[in-house]
């Protein structure tokens, strides 16, 4: 579900940025800055790219918790879980397209300003198990943002936080768990050619 619910907010991120700026490409991408070897990722050149940074459970208390443990304490069924998506949408653009990025990341902040939250019916194109998703900046001090990007070892580059509630996963949408398929062990000393 992380990735149906990134995918869709780029997807209609792209949307949105495509007309007003007037373009056939694509402007956000769903990618980190950096390839696994730490080297800058072509496919977020000159472009917003957007990536999960973390992922906490949601700490909101539901009352679809109380029911599923039993007076002991022993979970009677699995409960979904309701995750918080922290994702950064950066400004990875050369120099000379610095501004572009700007205008870009500020065109992608005014479409988040209007659209907080997503729903079916706000959002045909939801995939299926997504009930609503909603997306708040995340502020972070000065400090944090520093740590942060340190820790992504890469340099600071025009950002934004969001974090994306609620993203449920539900381990009982899996209609069940199959034992897995092993070729039958034949005994020693046998061939499976036949009789000899």
């Amino acid at each position: 579900m992380i990735d149906q619910a990134l995918t869709l907010a780029v997807d209609r991120l792209n949307g949105h940025l495509a007309g007003r700026f007037r373009t056939g490409d694509d402007v956000v991408v769903l990618s980190p800055l950096t390839d696994a070897e730490g080297k800058p990722a072509d496919t977020a050149r000159n472009k917003l790219a957007l990536f999960v940074t973390a992922i906490a459970e949601d700490t909101m208390p539901r009352s679809a918790r109380g029911p599923g443990l039993s007076s002991i304490g022993l979970a009677r069924g699995a409960q979904a879980i309701h995750l918080d998506i922290y994702a950064m949408l950066a400004a990875a653009h050369d120099p000379d397209k610095y501004a572009e990025g700007l205008k870009q990341l500020s065109a992608a902040l005014m479409f988040f300003q209007a659209q907080p939250v997503m729903t079916p019916q706000n959002t045909p194109d939801m995939p299926p198990g997504l009930a609503q998703l909603s997306f708040e900046i995340a502020n972070l001090k000065v400090e944090e943002v520093g740590q942060l990007w340190g820790n992504l070892g890469g340099r600071y580059v025009p950002s934004v936080m969001f974090k994306i509630r609620s993203v449920r996963v539900d381990a009982g949408a899996i209609a069940g768990v199959a034992a897995p398929i092993r070729s039958p062990q034949r005994p020693e000393g046998r061939t499976g050619r036949g009789r000899e």
